[in-house]
């Protein structure tokens, strides 16, 4: 399955200056998004989707979620601070069916941590 070219950051809800969302635009680079603070409970970035992956889009008034939820740390991991680099990547099996076919143009991505308050993520 091939990478979703990002072209821009849309919006943030905390960033830390030396890892930026703008990060997530190049991935060959690191590609490190921090939040602001430790504490926070849930971040969130919007990115546009690149012109490769253009075509007709629906008129949505309300988000679609293509991926319920997925861990990506165990909370004894979260609460150590292992495996902070942890990547999964989700197939077509994992996405909500009907949503999965559709086209957009931009994607958000929610992040929460609630087990490990002292350290930022």
């Amino acid at each position: 399955m091939p990478e979703i070219p990002f072209t821009r950051v849309v919006s943030v809800s905390s960033a830390d200056p030396r890892h930026p969302a703008e990060n997530l635009l190049r991935p060959d680079d690191g590609g490190r998004w921090r939040g602001a603070a430790a504490g926070e409970k849930q971040l969130s970035v919007v990115l546009e989707v690149g012109r490769d992956w253009e075509g007709p889009r629906p008129t949505l008034t309300c988000p679609q979620v293509l991926l319920p939820s997925s861990a990506l740390m165990s909370p004894g991991e979260s609460k150590a601070g292992q495996e902070l680099r942890r990547v999964r990547i989700f197939g077509p099996e994992s996405l909500v069916k009907g949503q999965a076919q559709g086209t957009w143009d931009r994607l958000k991505v929610v992040l929460s941590q609630p087990y490990c308050q002292v350290r930022g993520f």
